[in-house]
This record gives structure tokens, C-alpha cells and sequence, in this order.
């Protein structure tokens, strides 16, 4: 899935915020009415490194992320569900090898789905906090081409093949922003965020061909800065 189809899932998500938005009651702020907030930004992250073989982070230095928080407001309060996507990270890997060697390498791409609870506060009026906790899916597509391997511990012939695999692991984050626009048609304002992602193992191809992943799983921790649209 490229940066494309991410924007569209962006997109199908501004369009049925609208449409939800136009249902909700104006007067919010008092209380037991259904808000929505969806924000949307560049993201940069960094991944944990691993402890036993040769992994390399090769993501992109900016990507695009979104999350929404979909809540009932009690007061200065909503406390809802809270989703997030993002565009894909990529990681390239190898067994460890000697000076000379020819190792098996793999290529993959991760995209990384966060599901959890989530609150958010105003600070004052404009202001806001929020947090979240929860899970991380991770959907896991790897390749790894067809190669000659000349290592200690095989030497041959691998053809090209492909996997996929999934993780959930513990997710959570939280944002702080500010709304400089507000009208009955809602609020528009710039956040920033904070969160940690568990993203499973990375997968990993054997020199004899035989496919699985390096043991350690990672975490990566991403900033997003954007904009945010709240009713």
C-alpha cells in the first residue's frame, strides 16, 4: 500500500468526520454529547535497535500520520476510542556475517495500526491535552530476492520468496494542542504528539532459505506535528 491509498483513507476520514459532525449538538461543551476530533501531520520516528542480528531501519525521515478520538464530553472532558495510521515503516535485514561472507537479505515494509482508550481535557479555553492507551497492530509484508549465498554455515542457491505476518503489542501516547480557529461549524487548531508503538519482530531470512524473523521485538517512538478538527 503506497502514500496514495493513505491519503485516501485520510480523506474517506475528513469526509465521514463532516458528515458526522453535522448530527452533533452545537453546544458540546455542556456535556453528554458525542465529539469528534481527527488530526492529521508529519511524523518522524525512531525505532529500538536490535541486539542479535543485522537490522536496519530505512524509513523515510518524514511520513504522514492521522489519529482520531471519537468521545462522549463530561464537561472539560471526552473520553472515547482512539485510532491511528500511519504511512508504512521499512527495515532491511541479514544474519550477522564475517568478511567475505554472502548472507540472505530481506526487505520489509510494516504498517502499523493503534487501537485504545483515549481522553482529552481543555486546559483553558483554546487549549487541550490528550492521552491514550492500547494496542498496536503491526501488518508485516517481507520480501527477499533470489540469491547465491556463500556463508559458514550454508553455500547455494536460494530462490526469491515473500511472507507476511502481524503483531499486537501495547501502545500509547499523548498530544497537547491549541484551537486558533472556532465557529458552530467547529474547531481547527495545531497539536502536537508523542507516542510508542510495538512493532513486533522483524522479519529475517536464513541463509538456507528458510524464512521466520530476529528474535528482539522493537518499539518505535514517533513526534507528529499537524493540524486538528474537532465538532
Amino acid at each position: 500500500m503506497n502514500l496514495g491509498w493513505w491519503l485516501v483513507i485520510g480523506a474517506t476520514c475528513v469526509a465521514s468526520t463532516a458528515r458526522a459532525g453535522t448530527a452533533v449538538n452545537a453546544n458540546a461543551e455542556e456535556g453528554g454529547d458525542l465529539e469528534i476530533r481527527l488530526g492529521v501531520g508529519a511524523r518522524t520516528s525512531s525505532t529500538t535497535e536490535s541486539m542479535y542480528d543485522m537490522v536496519y531501519d530505512d524509513t523515510a525521515s518524514v511520513r504522514l500520520g492521522a489519529d482520531a478520538l471519537i468521545g462522549v464530553r463530561y464537561d472539560r472532558f471526552v473520553i472515547g476510542l482512539h485510532g491511528g495510521i500511519s504511512t508504512p515503516l521499512k527495515f532491511s535485514a541479514t544474519p550477522l556475517a564475517d568478511s567475505g561472507e554472502i548472507v540472505a537479505e530481506t526487505n520489509s515494509t510494516i504498517y502499523p495500526l493503534d487501537l485504545g482508550l483515549g481522553v482529552q481535557v481543555d486546559l483553558m479555553p483554546g487549549a487541550w491535552a490528550s492521552a491514550w492507551i492500547g494496542l498496536t497492530l503491526a501488518f508485516t509484508h517481507a520480501t527477499s530476492p533470489a540469491q547465491h549465498i556463500s556463508s559458514i554455515d550454508y553455500t547455494g542457491d536460494i530462490p526469491a520468496t515473500s511472507w507476511s505476518d502481524n503483531s499486537a503489542s501495547l501502545g500509547f501516547g499523548a498530544a497537547v494542542g491549541y484551537d486558533f480557529l472556532r465557529s458552530s461549524s467547529g474547531r481547527l487548531g495545531g497539536f502536537i504528539a508523542l507516542e510508542s508503538q510495538g512493532i513486533g519482530t522483524i522479519p529475517e531470512r536464513s541463509n538456507g532459505g528458510g524464512t521466520g524473523s530476529e528474535p528482539q521485538s522493537l518499539r518505535s517512538t514517533a513526534f507528529t506535528f499537524g493540524v486538528a478538527y474537532s465538532y
